[in-house]
């Protein structure tokens, strides 16, 4: 995907940056997981994505859903060039499993603009 996350999950941000911010929740917060797959490990935060709740079905992997009462805690990860983007969004078939959108997630008392994955549809079934 070519467009970039703005502070809010309906806009988008110009396409100058070169490197970005993806918040995880589930795999990609295992640190030999994203070595694997961008060959390197990245800087990370702990952050929080608020109205979203994590949905972990039994056998599949977790995705979240949009809910204003709830919250996401997880990583943020950090200086992910255009390549490793790319990686990601392979790896969460991105378009038919998950979506990547813009959002802002919540990093100590700071909020960062960031990418993350949405579940597509319910019952995503496994990788």
């Amino acid at each position: 995907m070519s467009d970039e996350p703005e502070p809010r999950a309906t806009t988008r941000q110009s396409s100058l940056a070169t490197h970005h911010s993806l918040f995880v929740y589930g795999t990609l917060m295992d640190d030999a997981v994203v070595a694997q797959l961008v060959g390197r490990c990245l800087p990370k935060r702990t952050a929080t994505l608020h109205g979203y709740r994590k949905v972990t079905p039994v056998g599949d992997y977790p995705y979240i859903v949009v809910d204003p009462t709830a919250r996401v805690d997880g990583t943020l990860l950090l200086d992910v060039d255009a390549a490793a983007l790319r990686a990601f969004d392979h790896y969460e078939d991105e378009g038919h499993l998950y979506r990547r959108i813009g959002v802002e997630v919540d990093v100590g008392n700071d909020l960062r603009s960031a990418w993350v994955y949405v579940g597509v549809r319910v019952g995503t079934g496994g990788r």
